[in-house]
């Protein structure tokens, strides 16, 4: 699957899009940051949306501290930290890693 933020909104797809058990996961995950069709279900869609934005938000900050710094241990071990699978949101952000390799190929052995 795939798990971008864009434009405000949440982007989740499958891969492939012949396997139906890929495609049900990516719509409910898809529902679940999207879906405001009752209060509860746009407050916390909304909660889920905040919380995924600050873990970007942070992504995006030691990226650039590393782009400013590579050599830097310190910035090395929190994007490694960050990547990990058990790390909030890590599918988004493993997946920014993925979409902009060339400009980060150095991270790529943090997300495989």
């Amino acid at each position: 699957m795939t798990f971008k933020l864009k434009d405000g909104k949440t982007e989740i797809s499958a891969k492939d899009e012949h396997n139906s058990m890929a495609v049900r996961t990516a719509l409910l995950i898809y529902e679940s940051f999207n879906l405001l069709n009752t209060g509860m279900r746009t407050y916390k869609s909304a909660m889920r949306y905040n919380e995924l934005t600050k873990e970007m938000n942070l992504l995006y900050d030691n990226l650039e501290a590393y782009r400013k710094n590579p050599d830097s241990r310190y910035i090395q071990r929190k994007l490694k930290a960050l990547l990990r699978r058990e790390s909030a949101f890590a599918a988004f952000k493993r997946n920014y890693i993925r979409d902009n390799s060339k400009e980060f190929p150095q991270l790529q052995s943090y997300i495989e």
